[in-house]
């Protein structure tokens, strides 16, 4: 860990009925990390430790260097951003920035972010200057979680955690201030920890995920890992991977691993840990990696110098607009789950009882032991 990053060792709490057992991971500066998992895996609880709100029963938290396992919250030079705002309903705007202001600065009586020195500056950077006068009840979500954000700077952190801030508002605003959060989080370069249950949103944010489910940590990595090599199907199942299948390994051969799916068979990269035929193995295929043609429109046969490259004939169970996308469910002897854009889907005309043709590289199907 960096002296500016944070990092939590082995963090092991038990609250009442729930355990979270030795969590462990690190941001460097400037990284955003977001603790991803279902209702009930220990996000939040993990948050309001590093916070200071639980005294671990063992492990240790650092932040920019210090060892803060035993300070109290008040001390930890924490910028902390919840649901529901946490604004003082009695004081207007400028005073719910300006009282965190007052608890932010250091020794010489100088804020230590050039943004914290003046509540109007910060306000006026968020795009609130104009609500001063304002108090709490009198503001919409997307104002609220704005006002937050520049009471958060406004003491001066040297590490924000994010506990779902963006659960109440609407789609559009969400997407906005999430776009603007992160962009001021990389010119700040402040390590952050985000909580969420919302794949697509860790996807959007994140450098680093870490998976939780029951107060264990399932894995911890760079988010382009978590999402395309889930560790386990468990894994896959909360990063949002669509088509998880159960096979076994019938044969290897130069790297690229026969897997028999039912009545099928895919090829796939093999990975060196994996034992030789008659292996059980499980399958994360993403819906946007299966590919989707008319049977005459199918591509040729791939090179003996590509990766495998997998064909199989089926049709269309059903289809379902998402937005932008079109999620269509297919039967090639196994089932899968497709996405095409909803121009492409259309310009295809495809429909429930359609006869195509299902290509995947064998790249993109990743192989996994539980």
């Amino acid at each position: 860990m960096t002296d500016a990053g944070v990092a939590v060792e082995t963090l092991s709490l038990s609250l009442g009925a729930f355990r979270l057992d030795a969590v462990d991971f690190a941001a460097a500066r400037g990284e955003i990390l977001v603790v991803l998992g279902p209702n009930g895996s220990g996000k939040s609880v993990t948050l309001e430790t590093i916070a200071g709100f639980h005294r671990p029963e063992s492990g240790r938290v650092w932040i920019a260097g210090r060892d803060v396992t035993a300070l109290p919250p008040e001390r930890r030079k924490i910028g902390f951003v919840v649901q529901n705002f946490g604004l003082f309903p009695h004081l207007d705007v400028e005073a719910n920035v300006a009282l965190a202001r007052r608890g932010g600065r250091n020794g010489s009586g100088k804020a230590a972010l050039p943004l914290s020195g003046d509540p109007r500056a910060l306000l006026k950077y968020f795009g609130v200057a104009h609500l001063a006068r304002r108090r709490p009840a009198d503001l919409s979500p997307g104002e609220k979680q704005r006002v937050a954000l520049a009471r958060a700077v406004a003491g001066a952190p040297d590490l924000f955690l994010f506990d779902e801030p963006f659960s109440a508002l609407d789609a559009q605003t969400r997407g906005e201030l999430r776009d603007e959060l992160k962009a001021f989080l990389r010119e700040l370069k402040i390590p952050a920890i985000f909580v969420s249950h919302d794949h697509s949103e860790a996807l959007t944010l994140a450098d680093k995920i870490v998976v939780l489910r029951g107060g264990v940590m399932l894995q911890s990595g760079p988010t382009a890992e978590i999402f395309q090599k889930p560790a386990a199907a468990a894994v896959a199942r909360i990063v949002g991977v669509e088509n998880i299948l159960d096979g076994r390994i019938a044969a290897t051969d130069g790297g690229i691993a026969a897997i028999a799916v039912g009545d099928r068979t895919l090829r796939a990269l093999a990975p060196a840990r994996f034992a030789g035929p008659g292996t059980p193995v499980r399958l994360s295929i993403r819906a946007e990696d299966v590919s989707i043609a008319a049977p005459a429109e199918a591509s040729a046969p791939a090179p003996e110098s590509e990766p495998a490259r997998n064909r199989l004939d089926g049709k269309i169970l059903g289809l379902r607009a998402l937005g932008a996308l079109v999620a269509i469910e297919i039967d090639c002897g196994l089932p899968l789950k497709a996405y095409l854009l909803g121009p492409q889907a259309r310009a295809m005309k495809l429909g429930a009882g359609d006869a195509v043709t299902v290509e995947i590289a064998g790249d993109a199907i990743h192989v996994m032991t539980g």
